[in-house]
């Protein structure tokens, strides 16, 4: 069976994760802080909130795409990722083995378990660290299309009490409305959506009865674009059909 590569849920989500308990109203998250138990962490771009369980300890990764959880007694490790997913995909990563990096691997041990609506679980068994641990991946999907994946190491003997603490971490997050963000300028003070729309390939199409039209649209990273438009119909006892092609530049402003 292969091994999944890639992180589970690239969480560029939590980047921007604010501390709204024990810190000023809106105050960034400072990736070096360890923030401790009964800490709520929230995400303003994704509408996420998280509490953080008694005894434990959590910090923003250095790379920024994840928020990692330690317990303060028993070793402990619970990492959560976030990004856009659905159930169906998100159920069928949970069946393949998922490379946690740097030779850490976790391998499906049973069948993935339903624990209430839009959150499953699965447990694993560990390969590639020093120590004998167990894994458990909870999954959380949200009304906005959101997955939210808590994944869990533990040692053995302390497996079932560090389950609880991490679906306790599972069951207190909170989705409120997202923040809708305008493209960032770039930093020659331009415009991000023209590196956003090149290579873009864009159609619109219109119909009523009797006639249809189409337009299709190619924007070549060089700056040039591809058109093709036609249009038919018929009516009053006759039809009729145009078609038309061009080529030009173009940009993107606003």
């Amino acid at each position: 069976m292969p091994v999944t590569k890639t992180r589970w849920f690239k969480s560029s989500l939590l980047v921007t994760l604010t501390v709204v308990a024990a810190a000023p109203a809106n105050a960034q998250i400072e990736p070096a802080r360890v923030y401790t138990g009964g800490e709520v962490i929230s995400d303003p771009e994704s509408g996420l909130t998280l509490t953080i369980p008694t005894g434990w300890s959590g910090q923003l990764s250095p790379d920024g795409e994840s928020f990692r959880l330690k317990s303060d007694a028993g070793g402990g490790l619970v990492v959560v990722l976030a990004d856009e997913q659905t159930e169906t995909a998100a159920r069928q990563q949970m069946t393949q083995p998922v490379d946690l990096g740097d030779g850490v691997v976790l391998a499906p041990m049973g069948p993935v378990q339903d624990v209430a609506s839009g959150h499953f679980s699965a447990d694993y068994s560990v390969d590639g660290t020093s120590a004998a641990y167990v894994g458990v991946i909870d999954v959380r999907i949200t009304q906005s299309g959101l997955g939210v994946a808590f994944i869990l190491l533990s040692p053995p003997s302390e497996a079932a009490r560090h389950r609880e603490s991490m679906r306790e971490f599972a069951f207190s997050l909170g989705v409120g409305e997202r923040a809708h963000r305008a493209p960032a300028a770039t930093e020659t003070g331009g415009d991000a959506w023209e590196p956003f729309l090149k290579g873009m390939y864009l159609a619109r199409y219109f119909t009523r009865t009797g006639y249809t039209e189409s337009t299709e649209l190619w924007l070549c990273s060089n700056g040039v674009f591809y058109y093709e438009s036609e249009g038919g119909g018929f009516g009053g006892g006759a039809s009729g059909a145009t078609r038309g092609t061009g080529e030009g530049r173009w940009s993107a402003m606003g």
